[in-house]
């Protein structure tokens, strides 16, 4: 895959995140305190405005295919750092996607090259090189006791 053919791949993985997970895959009920995601933008003012649109992913869960999320939500920016709760994960294994929606458009803009023009980050901030990271790469833990991932959005 050539990398611009690459890039458009991490745009349309993460534009579907606005839509809110339509296809999103069940899981058994809750069984811990949850996930708590913290939003961070590398440049505060390129995230005031707009909405946030968060996917989790659970492990074999077709990470990053926004269809396939367990679960997803926009937020409004709350300030230097926005946080979100998910609580009604199960424990295992989770990948988390993120995006700015500054044009509150419902996807993911881009440059005319097809690079991502509006913030967008990862779990464990997990960069891919021409792409999205792989899941093992943004994957973390959701034991009984819950999870914190802190997301910087470039």
């Amino acid at each position: 895959m050539t990398s611009r053919a690459q890039r458009l791949a991490l745009a349309v993985a993460i534009i579907g995140l606005a839509a809110g997970g339509a296809g999103a895959v069940p899981l058994p009920a809750q069984t811990g305190p949850g996930l708590t995601v913290e939003l961070r933008c590398a440049e505060a003012a390129r995230c005031a405005g707009g909405r946030f649109a968060v996917a989790v992913f659970r492990e074999g869960g077709g990470f990053p295919d926004p269809d396939r999320a367990a679960a997803s939500r926009t937020v409004r920016p709350e300030g230097v750092v926005t946080r979100l709760v998910f609580a009604d994960l199960p424990p295992g294994r989770y990948a988390v996607a993120a995006f700015h929606d500054a044009d509150e458009n419902g996807r993911l803009t881009l440059w005319p090259i097809g690079l991502p023009r509006e913030p967008y980050g990862f779990s464990n901030d997990a960069r891919g090189r021409f792409g999205p990271p792989g899941f093992d790469s943004a994957a973390f833990t959701l034991g009984p006791g819950g999870a914190r991932q802190t997301l910087t959005l470039r």
